[in-house]
């Protein structure tokens, strides 16, 4: 039933991603200002000190003791990381921890390490010993405590000819520049990057039906039409149903579904069809009274039947009353089910009401009087349509599966779950129904889905101009 394994639609994910970028925006712009605030206001001060000594390579395959050649300095430059790794070493962190401890008490070799750096000065074989703490005093104390010990230590583990203190640190007079600017970039790239994060995490957790394509790609079936549904305010079912009021868009949906219906079973002996979903809440009654009402207005004699018998609904849809008998009553011999066969208020179009509710709807399904009265309904319209219970909730609609033609699932746009469409699909295989198509119903349907109503106010006027000439 499905075409293939789930794959990340990239993009798709892209369209996803570009219609909430004001969220990722939005995010940054938070981000930016949280951080800018923040540095402005609640940062703490810190202070830098500096010393430089000079490093003279001690290798004699690359040193001439006369004078200070290119080779020493390349080396000097080239050995950083190593005069890095030597001065933040434990053995020398350990002696500066020492001497700074009578002044500084409960400063630890760990700290001290942390606020260190090293440069060099380009081109030369001048090292930049750095130190930036909340202390100006303690920035130039470490500086000069690890020119004082550290030097011996580099030599004898580099083998460095000689180092010689340039400049000791100086206690700096004022607090380093904050660049607020700099950490509000940082917060807007985080803020950013944590927001287009979780919309990829949902986009990919979304089991949701999106749009015709979820179909198209995962499933066999086609998709017979794809119809806007109605956002009407309250529960009001019966302004869900097409009249001579209704949009021209909304009708020729409508008619699309009636003739791919019609040409599906063009050939089939049989004229049911069951109207189902997987889950409730998709619209499937609705979409069976529309089907029917569009394939009347086409002439069509058509015989809509509430097989809901746990819950009619077509009842809140052509307002009659819950207790009119119908098709429960004429499967157990209470009468004959042309004699409860109501009008629609339609033409062409009559209704089988779902009758009293039962507490075993399926066994009544399956009694032997049901494929009799569907021949003598075959005989009698056009089209049977079979307004069932959702297929993953019951097993009422899988008990006509031996006596019509096919169903139609009707999917509605960011509510129906794929997980419970390939659970439909599977039980209807098994019980031998015949899966006809899908109807995608939405709200927000594509251009290249649904005409806009331009389109159609466009094209309809100019055809009623051409019939009045």
């Amino acid at each position: 039933m499905e075409n293939g394994s789930l794959r990340i639609d990239f993009k798709k994910l892209a369209v996803y991603l570009l219609k909430r970028c004001w969220l990722i925006i939005l995010c940054a712009a938070i981000g930016f200002a949280g951080m800018y605030w923040y540095s402005n206001n609640y940062e703490q001060d810190t202070y830098t000190a500096f010393a430089t000594v000079y490093v003279l390579n001690g290798n004699p395959n690359l040193v001439n003791y006369q004078y200070t050649n290119m080779n020493d300095l390349s080396s000097a430059v080239a050995l950083l990381d190593t005069y890095t790794v030597v001065i933040k070493s434990t053995k020398v962190m350990s002696v500066v921890t020492e001497r700074l401890a009578s002044e500084y008490p409960g400063i630890s070799a760990g700290y001290i390490a942390n606020t260190l750096t090293m440069g060099s000065v380009a081109e030369t074989g001048v090292l930049k010993i750095i130190s930036t703490t909340p202390d100006a005093k303690l920035s130039a104390d470490i500086c000069n405590a690890v020119v004082d010990v550290a030097p011996a230590e580099i030599i004898r583990v580099v083998n460095a000819g000689n180092i010689e203190v340039i400049d000791y640190a100086e206690t700096p007079r004022y607090a380093d520049e904050r660049s607020p600017m700099k950490k509000g970039i940082i917060g807007a790239l985080a803020g950013g990057i944590l927001a287009a994060m979780l919309l990829i995490l949902l986009f990919l957790l979304n089991r949701k039906v999106t749009d015709t394509e979820d179909l198209t790609d995962k499933y066999t079936p086609p998709v017979l039409a794809e119809i806007r549904r109605k956002n009407v305010k309250g529960s009001e079912p019966a302004r869900l149903l097409l009249d001579s009021g209704s949009l021209v868009e909304q009708i020729e949906s409508y008619a699309k579904l009636r003739m791919n219906l019609l040409y599906t079973l063009a050939g089939k002996e049989k004229k049911a069809i069951v109207i189902s979903s997987a889950i409730s809440g998709e619209g499937k009654s609705t979409i069976a009274a529309n089907l029917a009402i569009s394939c009347a207005m086409s002439g069509k004699k058509v015989l809509l039947v509430d097989a809901d018998i746990r819950r009619a609904c077509q009842k809140d849809h052509f307002k009659y009353e819950i207790e009119t008998p119908g098709l429960s009553e004429a499967l157990i011999g209470e009468g004959n089910w042309w004699d409860m066969v109501i009008p629609s208020g339609r033409e062409n179009l009559s209704i089988l009401p779902a009758g009293h509710a039962a507490p075993n709807p399926a066994e009544l399904l399956s009694l032997p009087a049901l494929p009799a009265m569907l021949s003598e309904m075959e005989k009698e319209f056009d089209l049977v349509l079979f307004d069932t219970p959702p297929m993953n909730v019951v097993s009422d609609p899988l008990a006509l599966s031996s006596y019509v033609a096919g169903c139609i699932l009707v999917i509605r746009q960011n509510y129906s779950d794929h997980r419970e469409i390939r659970k439909a699909l599977v039980s209807a295989e098994m019980a031998g129904m015949s899966v006809l198509g899908f109807v995608f119903y939405g709200e927000k349907l594509k251009q290249g889905q649904y005409y806009g109503k331009k389109y159609y106010k466009k094209y309809y006027s100019r055809y009623e101009k051409q019939a009045e000439k």
